[in-house]
């Protein structure tokens, strides 16, 4: 994942939001094709079958934007906040106690690590070095340096958990849980729709 989608927010009260851009292109395109595909449904059966059998592309469109595009890293004031397709995280910045990016991004603190979904670890890449030898490297993923960077950067007010109001929270997405559950049902029912 060479490249990420930052979206660097000047206000303190709006967060920055780290993904990687290969998810979000990958989305665009998969929701391009069902767009399409759900299109020529709709102009070539527009019954109460073929609606049904739009439910296939919706729940296509849906299940991609749940696990590629919906998950995101958010960098806000006082916490880090990791959304992932079923739960989301939220971490007070004094609560860090550091990261582990072997595999993708984790947030370490006293109780465990949190794990992030969109954001892989540093990959491995061939270069040639000094001598012209193709030898394995680091291969840096931006988003996990901007959240490192972010983390390095923080000042007192950010650190501050006056009487330790703040604690790390933990929450089920039931917005995207409900729609995953609707759009199968829907998929489900457009299968048994599709002629034999």
């Amino acid at each position: 994942m060479v490249n990420s989608e930052m979206d660097r927010n000047s206000g303190n009260n709006q967060p920055t939001i780290v993904r990687t851009t290969s998810s979000t292109v990958l989305f665009i395109v998969i929701a391009g094709l069902c767009v399409i595909g759900l299109g020529s449904i709709i102009v070539g059966d527009f019954t109460i079958r073929g609606l049904a059998v739009a439910g296939i592309p919706v729940a296509i469109i849906t299940v991609v934007y749940a696990l590629y595009r919906f998950p995101r890293v958010e960098l806000r004031h006082k916490e880090i906040a990791l959304i992932n397709p079923m739960q989301s995280t939220h971490i007070p910045w004094n609560l860090v106690d550091g990261f582990d990016i072997h595999f993708g991004l984790g947030v370490r603190t006293h109780e465990k690590v949190y794990s992030s979904w969109p954001l892989a670890g540093r990959g491995k890449k061939m270069e040639k070095d000094e001598h012209g030898i193709r030898r394995l490297m680091d291969n840096p993923n931006p988003a996990v340096d901007t959240v490192l960077d972010r983390y390095s950067g923080l000042s007192d007010e950010e650190l501050a958990n006056p009487r330790g109001e703040r604690t790390i929270t933990t929450s089920w997405n039931f917005g995207i849980i409900a729609a995953l559950v609707t759009a199968i049902i829907w998929a489900g029912i457009g299968f048994a729709a599709l002629p034999s």
